[in-house]
């Protein structure tokens, strides 16, 4: 895995990335969305694998999964598992949150 970072200090992180709103970024040219939470930090490919909607129009539910606008697939931020009884799955990113900065992981 190769870490990647996206902002130089935690400050800067917590300034643009606003609890309980997703953040968008692209990372090698992959759009990817980030969630802070009081759980953690998630980060999501922010293409819904299903049919190619943005995830970053969706929403995030009590049960801590990011809803497609489009079709309303479930994807479990914990594991990227579809919920809604198919079988896509959600890619997910490490992320990292240290003392210089955040960084996410991407393979």
């Amino acid at each position: 895995m190769r870490w990647i970072k996206l902002f130089d200090s935690q400050a800067k992180f917590i300034e643009r990335v606003v609890l309980e709103r997703l953040f968008n970024v692209s990372v090698n040219g992959i759009l990817i969305s980030i969630l802070r939470k009081e759980q953690g930090v998630f980060a999501f490919k922010s293409t819904c694998p299903h049919a190619g909607a943005s995830l970053a129009n969706g929403f995030v539910n009590s049960s801590n999964e990011i809803v497609c606008p489009l079709h309303g697939y479930r994807f479990s931020l914990k594991d990227g598992k579809e919920k809604s009884g198919h079988s896509c799955e959600l890619p997910l990113y490490a992320t990292s949150l240290r003392e210089d900065g955040f960084y996410i992981g991407v393979k």
